[in-house]
């Protein structure tokens, strides 16, 4: 049967396993780590139009593509994750055949608005992420004080001088518990930035292909 004492001293090592799991914040030579960053990926805050794009100059600022109906369908195809990327293309295909003369100007535009709505959405990721990995790290040290806790009651125990300590050992293993789900959420969150910037590369494919 499990005392008390090695409930906290098991729960102890996760906590230092997870905390000890912590990557740097970028990839730079010396680049000072993140302790809030929750994921085993670089943090790279933002993401270059660059990276993927070697067509036209795209105007990442106009909102001139909400006047146009067609436009404004194509960008919500392309905007919305879960729209897959199969019907992206068909939808850029049709869209071609549609514009005719004027593919080119309209489907840049397109691309630039669908770009920078991904490009927000990930940002917004990041943003969850980052307040997530605060509240884990205030979490383990705040666990790490009820393991302390659970120890004292414990040797106060063997001596005779104290409470058995329950309720302090229910708090941490509920707080354990709350930090476990955490970790878990967010294994699967910090994929979504690189499957934005995945959705992104293919789109721009798609749309220099269709120029």
């Amino acid at each position: 049967m499990e005392t008390p004492l090695n409930v906290a001293l098991g729960i102890g090592l996760a906590i230092a396993i997870a905390a000890g799991s912590a990557p740097p914040a970028s990839g730079q030579p010396g680049a000072k780590a993140d302790p809030d960053w929750p994921c085993p990926q670089i943090k790279v805050s933002d993401y270059s139009l660059a990276s993927v794009w070697a067509g036209p100059p795209l105007d990442l600022n106009s909102q001139s593509w909400r006047d146009d109906a067609d436009i404004a369908d194509l960008v919500a195809k392309m905007s919305q994750r879960r729209t897959p990327m199969a019907d992206v293309e068909a939808a850029i295909a049709d869209f071609r055949a549609k514009a005719g003369a004027e593919t080119a100007p309209k489907l840049l535009r397109a691309f630039a608005a669908a770009f920078e709505d991904l490009s927000r959405q990930r940002s917004d990721v990041l943003a969850g992420l980052d307040r997530l990995g605060r509240k884990q790290r205030a979490m383990a040290d705040r666990i790490r004080a009820e393991i302390d806790a659970v120890q004292k009651a414990a040797d106060q125990n063997r001596s005779a001088e104290g409470t058995s300590g329950a309720d302090s050992q229910q708090r941490l293993q509920w707080d354990n518990r709350v930090f476990e789900d955490r970790r878990q959420t967010a294994r699967y969150v910090c994929e979504i930035p690189t499957l934005i910037e995945q959705r992104i590369g293919a789109i721009a494919r798609a749309v220099q292909n269709a120029l």
